[in-house]
């Protein structure tokens, strides 16, 4: 019986989608679809009740779901087991460095690890500490550190560093003296130039928000560089503009999301080893199974930058 059918049987059950399951499980609809035929040749009998973009189990399916699940939950506790075995018995030569600079970036990794854990077991992975952005970058050159998590800068390009991109963030708006008609929800471009934009310190450093900057600007928004406010008096209406990687699991009731563009891109900054076949294994993995967590790790379902 083949396993991921077997899975995927599970999770068009609980999704209640073939469609929503299939993209969970990173398959087209059609290859989905596939699987369960070929998995109810091989247990003889119908799984589901053929209903037009409907989801209904037949009696005997019904009745296998909850053994199917059983099944499922006992394949992944058994290979995590054996793998938790194999480790003990032959041990990674060495751990995979993280290089990070700062406290979202520290919160970020320990959240992957806990949700990515299978290769945590299997790549132990470990966060490397930096004083700065430079020292980051450095170690990355020479080969101390395999690999970082960044929003795209022009300054790591400038460094010869490599970067694969995972998924879009957009840039979040949090409101300060709002007015009672400000928009809820997302705010376009247009609505946006009626605020005071105040960014974070880091609007330099990312190609996403440079860009924005100086469409806004070139728009005649009204923009207060970073330490440029003095007073708490200050009360006309404005924006605070920040990435998803430092608010992560932002309040949508309060928080605007900024619609123009796709967003920042996020991903994985190489250096020196980005030869190395360890590394880019973790990579791959990362790539596959990092979309998919988008919304456990930062309150936002975010859009994948597919491979070019």
């Amino acid at each position: 019986m083949n396993q991921s059918a077997l899975e995927g049987f599970v999770k068009i059950v609980e999704m209640d989608s073939f469609s929503a399951a299939a993209e969970a499980l990173y398959l087209s609809q059609s290859a989905l679809s596939q699987q369960i035929r070929t998995l109810e040749g091989q247990l003889q009998f119908e799984l589901f009740q053929h209903v037009p973009r409907r989801v209904i189990l037949t009696p005997a399916g019904r009745d296998f779901y909850p053994k199917a699940k059983q099944l499922v939950a006992l394949y992944q506790e058994a290979v995590r087991h054996a793998r938790a075995i194999q480790q003990q018995e032959n041990p990674p030569e060495r751990h995979l460095i993280i290089a990070g600079c700062h406290e979202a970036m520290r919160m970020f990794v320990y959240d992957l690890f806990s949700l990515t854990s299978d290769l945590c077991l299997q790549y132990t992975p470990i966060l490397g500490w930096c004083a700065n952005r430079s020292e980051v970058w450095r170690s990355l050159k020479k080969g101390e550190m395999d690999l970082s998590f960044q929003l795209e800068s022009a300054e790591f390009y400038a460094q010869g560093l490599t970067f694969v991109p995972l998924f879009y963030m957009p840039e979040l708006c949090i409101p300060i003296h709002p007015p009672a008609d400000m928009p809820v929800g997302r705010l376009t471009l247009e609505q946006a130039l009626q605020y005071r934009w105040l960014p974070i310190k880091e609007m330099y450093q990312t190609v996403y928000e440079t860009n924005l900057l100086q469409e806004g600007m070139d728009r005649g928004v009204e923009f207060t560089p970073v330490g440029g406010i003095r007073s708490a008096a200050y009360g006309d209406p404005a924006i605070k503009m920040i990435p998803p990687f430092y608010y992560r699991r932002p309040d949508l009731s309060f928080v605007r999301v900024l619609d123009w563009g796709r967003g920042h891109r996020f991903g994985i900054v190489l250096g020196q080893k980005r030869e190395d076949p360890v590394v880019m294994a973790y990579v791959r993995a990362l790539q596959q199974q990092l979309p998919s967590l988008s919304e456990k790790l930062f309150g936002l379902k975010l859009e994948p930058v597919e491979e070019s």
